[in-house]
């Protein structure tokens, strides 16, 4: 009996181990590999630029195969714009929120919005520069259609609503509104190399506070009743 036992053991210890599939990654770490490429894409595309950083140096970043980035974001411009949403599309959330709310939405709501998501990030400014607005910018396209092309509207809307609602003057035009809400909200983060030597602007919470109580006043109150009059010809 010990032998016939004895037998079983050793053939048991020998088995060969079942050799696990190639096939879809198991759940338990699909996220933690898609966030892990996220995570690489944060550091590398910001710092050397879309063109110059290779799906294989993301994936050795991240310490995983890079044939990962295809099988979860369908290639490297489908990362790309995982990475952009995961920053802006709390933003665009809460646009949507309130387009869709029946609660009356603050103007300053809108621009405080937009404020944070871009002084929380202050890498997009150069990837906007250097991505988007420069003649060849490979994410131009993607970059109007995801963001700006889909948030104007809806931003438009709510200052029309804002307008018919009576709580704005009758005579502004909404479309140019919200290219000041706009302005205000990005240049100072777009341009902060510039702005911070020239203006003291900065991404920490205090100055954004600040910032955001003084383009408030200035929406809702303006500088003056003549300031800004210009001569007619």
């Amino acid at each position: 009996m010990a032998n016939k036992l004895g037998a079983v053991s050793g053939s048991a210890a020998v088995l060969p181990r079942k050799r696990r599939g190639r096939g879809r990654p198991r759940a338990a770490n699909a996220e933690d590999v898609r966030e892990k490429l996220l995570s690489a894409a944060r550091e590398l595309f910001p710092r050397y630029g879309y063109r110059a950083v290779s799906s294989r140096q993301i994936g050795a970043a991240a310490g995983v195969n890079f044939a990962m980035i295809r099988y979860y974001f369908g290639g490297k411009p489908g990362l790309y714009r995982e990475m952009l949403q995961g920053v802006l599309q709390p933003a665009r959330d809460s646009l949507d929120a309130m387009s869709a709310s029946r609660i009356p939405i603050q103007l300053g709501d809108v621009l405080a919005s937009i404020t944070r998501s871009w002084a929380a990030n202050p890498w997009i400014a150069g990837f906007v520069v250097r991505e988007v607005l420069a003649p060849d910018g490979p994410m131009r396209t993607m970059f109007l259609r995801e963001f700006p092309e889909r948030l104007a509207p809806i931003v438009e809307r709510l200052v029309q609503g804002e307008i018919e609602a009576g709580k704005l003057r009758a005579d502004v035009d909404a479309r140019l509104l919200v290219l000041s809400l706009v302005s205000l909200a990005i240049f100072p983060f777009l341009a902060l190399p510039l702005t911070t030597r020239v203006f003291g602007v900065r991404s920490d919470a205090e100055f954004v506070e600040r910032f955001l109580r003084h383009t408030g006043e200035l929406l809702a109150r303006g500088v003056g009743p003549e300031a800004f009059a210009t001569s007619q010809p």
